[in-house]
């Protein structure tokens, strides 16, 4: 049976987020003062943080279940997953739409130049990993599959699931997708991003987990692939 009333889950699962986000980063940052290559301590926190993802998932759906059977959180559904991929152009023009119009927005504020600059900035985070051939192949698996994956089942499988046994749809929509958006720490792309939650979570609740996992990993693997070509040519 579904929650009637909140849990101690709308508390720890921010916390989960910022241990994740935050807390282990920043420690394995600190490793770079032992030696480490500001590369490695870079791409060794990328994968601390899906981890964490995955780690902090298991750890609140097996204390804060739905149903018992939710405690098995891995079962892929392919069909589910491939089907996904007819939702992708949608994606994208949503994408284009939401960033136009925070353009519109920030142009007025920031200038024409500086918002280019903080929106090419935005969309190649990681290009000082772009310097060999392994670092870029562990770098693609983690943004265009693993990141897609982990993210899914944190705020679709756990956090959106709870908010629609707990509210109405509509808040479970606005905030699992401000949750969602915000810690990417974007500002011309935060539009983006939020349109893409509601997407999501329109696919988790409609279709299951695994068809909002394809539309992101899908959506993900485009935007890489684009990112990818804006470095080599710049």
């Amino acid at each position: 049976m579904a929650q009637k009333k909140p849990s101690h889950w709308l508390l720890e699962a921010p916390l989960i987020l910022f241990l994740a986000l935050v807390v282990l980063p920043f420690i394995i940052r600190g490793f770079e003062l032992l030696g480490l290559a500001k590369k490695d301590s870079l791409l060794l926190s990328f994968l601390l943080q899906q981890a964490g993802f995955i780690m902090g998932t298991i750890y609140l759906k097996n204390k804060y279940p739905l149903y018992p059977e939710e405690k098995v959180i891995f079962k892929p559904n392919w069909r589910h997953f491939w089907k996904s991929l007819l939702w992708l152009p949608a994606i994208i023009l949503l994408s284009i739409l939401g960033t136009s119009i925070s353009a519109e927005i920030l142009t007025p504020i920031l200038g024409p130049e500086r918002l280019q600059s903080l929106l090419f900035k935005e969309s190649t985070r990681v290009n000082i990993l772009f310097l060999d051939s392994w670092r870029l192949l562990v770098v693609a698996l983690v943004i265009c599959f693993l990141g897609p994956l982990s993210e899914e089942m944190f705020f679709r499988g756990f956090f959106f699931s709870r908010m629609l046994a707990t509210y109405s749809p509509k808040i479970a929509y606005l905030v699992t997708s401000l949750f969602f958006a915000l810690p990417h720490f974007y500002l011309v792309n935060f539009l983006p991003i939020f349109l893409l939650s509601l997407i999501l979570c329109f696919l988790a609740r409609k279709e299951g987990l695994w068809a909002a996992v394809g539309a992101h990993v899908f959506f993900n693997t485009t935007v890489f692939i684009i990112m990818f070509l804006q470095v080599s040519f710049s």
